[in-house]
């Protein structure tokens, strides 16, 4: 059985950055041509990673 990332992370911003990336991706596929996460730039990066906050205080409850 797979463990739940979130539950057992110990490092939240690894984990943020995973989410984010993550939430960055699952948008792309609206587009013909995907922009890489790492291709993303500053501001979309940022906005993505405050995303992927929410979702995790969510989560966690």
């Amino acid at each position: 059985m797979a463990r739940c990332r979130l539950c057992t992370s110990n490092d939240d911003q690894a984990l943020i950055e995973y989410l984010a990336e993550k939430l960055w991706d699952s948008r792309m596929g609206d587009f013909e041509i995907a922009t890489p996460w790492a291709d993303a730039g500053a501001f979309w990066q940022a906005k993505f990673r405050e995303m992927a906050v929410s979702a995790k205080l969510t989560l966690r409850g």
